[in-house]
């Protein structure tokens, strides 16, 4: 008498009715919970750096290092990570120096005599 009995897992018997599941079933059922909820923790993790990698390989050349040795390439990393911090925080303070300045209308300022 059940409304969803056409999409039950159970099987009709003689006396009863009988449910039946994989236990592969159930671990893989498990794996793809684990796979999903890490995949979007990944997803917005990567998302956030792959503008970063990507300017820091045009704008700075990161993709080909010149120098060798641990030490001196991070050093060089370093720095170049260093230079487009300092340009973004340029551009940010430029655009708030921008919304600060009052727009006037007429494109000339208004000359008070007396």
């Amino acid at each position: 008498m059940c409304e969803l009995k056409n999409q039950c897992y159970c099987k009709e018997q003689k006396k009863d009715y009988v449910v039946r599941i994989n236990l592969k079933s159930i671990e893989a059922a498990k794996q793809r919970e684990k796979i999903e909820c890490r995949c979007e923790e990944n997803k917005s993790k990567r998302a956030a750096i792959e503008g970063t990698n990507s300017a820091l390989k045009s704008g700075h050349g990161l993709s080909k290092l010149r120098v060798r040795g641990l030490v001196k390439c991070r050093v060089n990393i370093g720095l170049k990570v260093l230079a487009q911090n300092f340009k973004r925080f340029a551009r940010y303070m430029l655009e708030q120096a921008k919304k600060a300045i009052p727009k006037v209308r007429g494109g000339s300022v208004p000359i008070f005599t007396q």
